[in-house]
């Protein structure tokens, strides 16, 4: 939680430019300095941290947006917040996978942790400082990324855990002058968004979600 600055008042707040279109509010600066944990302004942690994990997966698999979405939790420890501190989000996609992601403030056993790739041949992993590497199936997985340890392929050219808000920029930048596509097109993007507005909506309203492809609607 970030703390209160003194002169966080309406005499230095543009208020009503910081609510926007979202639902008007009388001034209060825990809504202005901590507006992650309101509904009115944020997703929460889904869109804080997952989206960076589905950016990441969705352009290495080439995947689609999820046919469904469950999201479940709740706050247990941050009665400050209204978003939820420990969630658990299970999404089905239609190229026959199950991907899973989930978070909690807690236990930091794992601290940010790292991405489980787990196939019928094998595993990879990609972890903290965005290393990638693949185990065989059969060979066993160390659970960190050292010399030698299993194969390491071409280093991912997009966001994961560490941050590369820089990189990207440049990136984008670059692509504007040369017309090039970012390494993180808006294509990745929207499917990203679209799986985290749906895990947001299955917790909110308390179901899974699904994705209808041809209105291009959750219901």
């Amino acid at each position: 939680m970030r703390q209160i600055p003194p002169d966080c008042d309406p005499q230095h707040v543009d208020w009503k430019a910081f609510e926007g279109e979202a639902n008007p509010q009388p001034f209060d600066p825990q809504r202005y300095v901590n507006w992650r944990f309101f509904w009115d302004y944020s997703g929460g942690n889904v869109f804080e941290n997952m989206v960076h994990p589905v950016g990441f997966w969705y352009k290495a698999l080439d995947l689609k947006i999820p046919q469904s979405v469950t999201m479940a939790g709740a706050n247990y420890l941050s009665p400050k917040m209204q978003v939820p501190d420990t969630m658990n989000v299970t999404m089905n996609q239609p190229e026959k996978i199950s991907f899973t992601w989930n978070s909690m403030f807690g236990n930091d056993l794992y601290g940010e942790g790292y991405d489980l790739l787990l196939g019928n041949k094998g595993t990879v992993m990609q972890n903290e400082s965005d290393q990638v590497a693949y185990w065989p199936k059969g060979e066993k997985v160390t659970g960190e990324i050292k010399e030698g340890s299993g194969s390491k392929g071409k280093q991912p050219d997009i966001v994961g855990y560490s941050d590369k808000t820089d990189a990207h920029m440049q990136n984008f930048f670059d692509c504007v002058r040369s017309r090039k596509e970012p390494i993180c097109p808006f294509e990745i993007g929207y499917r990203a968004a679209i799986a985290c507005q749906m895990a947001i909506r299955s917790y909110r309203e308390g179901r899974t979600v699904r994705w209808d492809e041809k209105r291009e609607e959750i219901v």
